[in-house]
């Protein structure tokens, strides 16, 4: 088997993004929650006929899914908006972004990322309430029809997509840090001479 290379992709760099039908139309893609597993599945419905001579297989239509894993942080507006879209049984767009194969600036930023894109209804919103663990669904996105190819430009994207989904955060100087006037106990502090 030399010479044989198999492709290898980083799971982490595949990111999904959701807009709502409310929302408005200069409004960016946010992303789908902190997401941890996700996968996509594109198969095609068959069907057997018997003939005299044995079955003969012909196959159907394409049904595509995306799974996603997330993760809701306090008054998540995405949770709200998944949970309205179930109740009002209406479709949202998502798309499947890969930043493995995302077009870089001059500077090294992302300038445009290939993505996929399709109408889906989620299947619900199974909230998973493990004992001291995180808040969340996985949730299965129904493709209406067939996903289509396109590249987004990073203005299209939330800023909050690149540094949390990609990163988590970015890099901070001594500057960034501090200025709150709360302390994780709740209480107050105040500077000396104020």
């Amino acid at each position: 088997m030399a010479g044989l290379k198999l492709q290898t992709k980083s799971a982490d760099k595949i990111l999904y993004g959701i807009k709502f039908p409310w929302d408005d139309k200069a409004t960016l893609i946010q992303m789908l929650g902190l997401q941890a597993a996700s996968s996509t599945t594109n198969t095609r419905a068959s069907s057997a006929v018997k003939l005299k001579q044995g079955v003969l297989h012909t196959s159907g239509s394409r049904s595509e899914t995306f799974v996603v894993d997330s993760y809701w942080t306090i008054g998540d507006k995405i949770h709200d908006g998944i949970k309205r879209a179930v109740v009002q049984d209406v479709a949202v767009g998502i798309w499947r972004m890969d930043f493995n194969e995302a077009t870089l600036d001059a500077s090294g930023n992302v300038a445009s990322v290939p993505a996929e894109f399709g109408m889906a209804k989620p299947n619900g919103l199974p909230e998973t309430e493990a004992v001291n663990n995180l808040l969340h669904a996985n949730i299965t996105y129904n493709i209406d029809g067939n996903t289509q190819d396109g590249v987004l430009n990073v203005d299209e994207l939330d800023p909050q997509l690149l540094a949390d989904g990609l990163k988590m955060f970015d890099f901070a100087h001594n500057t960034d840090i501090g200025g709150d006037t709360t302390s994780s106990t709740g209480t107050t502090t105040t500077k000396t001479g104020e």
